[in-house]
């Protein structure tokens, strides 16, 4: 009935669901929750991804994520993962949308590190020896974030070690515990 990339889809959705509600009260109206797209520059393919930010202690987050590349690229894979992120420069945090006074905007600039899980969907052997239809990837980029606390946009690159190849991702995080609560809630800042 479904085929078999399908259903790892949809095992690593649950998988992800599961990993999210797992977390305690602490970090439960901090938890900020992203759409992206993806550009991996040697392949030229496109992707989305979804994601949830969570954070672990002060400028540290952990961030759980999913990715898809289409049938339309060359290469049709799925990726689930996650990155530990450190913030290196925290920006301005933005109430309610406004900046204060004359301030100028400074972006939060981290760090990131992890590894995924990749399923290649129309594999094929290549000249790379490492590359399998089911791989696990490290992985380290830096990255950038700037909005307030309800909405922010957010651009990394990230170097796949293994395979030696680089991507960019561009994309939004959204708190929704800022926008039902009030402004004293302390939704991360990037």
């Amino acid at each position: 009935m479904y085929s078999s990339s399908s259903k790892s889809l949809w095992c690593f959705a649950g998988i992800f669901l599961v990993f999210l509600s797992s977390f305690n009260a602490f970090s439960q109206d901090r938890i900020a929750f992203g759409i992206s797209g993806m550009y991996n520059f040697p392949l030229n393919s496109l992707g989305f991804g979804l994601r949830a930010q969570v954070p672990i202690a002060p400028r540290w987050y952990v961030v759980p994520q999913l990715k898809y590349a289409p049938a339309f690229n060359t290469i049709h894979e799925f990726y689930g993962g996650i990155n530990v992120h450190f913030l290196l420069i925290e920006g301005n945090q933005r109430f309610g949308g406004f900046k204060r006074g004359g301030e100028p905007e400074k972006p939060t600039v981290y760090l990131a590190a992890g590894a995924e899980y990749n399923r290649w969907i129309n594999y094929v052997e290549t000249r790379q020896a490492n590359s399998k239809q089911n791989n696990i990837l490290p992985e380290v980029g830096i990255g950038a974030a700037i909005g307030n606390y309800p909405v922010r946009l957010f651009a990394e690159v990230k170097y796949n070690i293994l395979w030696q190849e680089s991507y960019g991702e561009v994309g939004l995080l959204f708190c929704p515990a800022y926008i039902k609560k009030n402004k004293n809630t302390r939704c991360p800042n990037f």
